[in-house]
């Protein structure tokens, strides 16, 4: 297995697990603050993600005819969730986990660690691995001049 794949498994089960292990508890699915229906749309989220991560994975373990299409879904699917995550900001009166529990979530130099950071760095892992693995089968994209017809 290519290091390309390996990376995207790894973004893949992440996906699948990381809403049961960020969201299934007192500052989520849980808090007693939350309205029923905000509960609601949490669970929704933690249920789209164990279903896009398991398609990403179920993809990356096709042993199908065309391994690229495999690997372009396997990418693909944990993707759409976080770019979903990164979305969700650009919506009115939205903020990250610090909007409401300032003490858990951890800064670096200034930048926050939060869903904003999450998503990117999974967006970024999910996009090395397509291109490490696309790589590994001779598939990658000719560049510069010679690439020209």
């Amino acid at each position: 297995m290519s290091a390309g794949r390996t990376i995207l498994r790894l973004v893949a089960g992440a996906t699948a697990a990381g809403g049961f292990a960020a969201d299934w508890n007192r500052t989520h699915l849980f808090n007693p603050a939350w309205p029923p229906h905000a509960r609601f749309h949490d669970a929704q989220t933690i249920a789209l993600g164990a279903l896009l991560g398991a398609g990403g994975l179920w993809a990356l373990g096709r042993r199908g005819s065309d391994p690229g299409r495999d690997a372009a879904l396997g990418a693909l699917l944990p993707a759409a969730f976080w770019a979903s995550m990164g979305a969700a900001f650009a919506f009115p009166g939205t903020q990250g986990l610090q909007g409401e529990f300032p003490g858990l979530v951890p800064r670096v130099r200034g930048v926050w660690i939060d869903e904003r950071f999450a998503g990117a760095g999974m967006l970024a892992l999910a996009a090395l691995g397509y291109g490490l693995d696309r790589r590994a089968r001779g598939t990658a994209p000719a560049s510069g001049p010679a690439a020209t017809p």
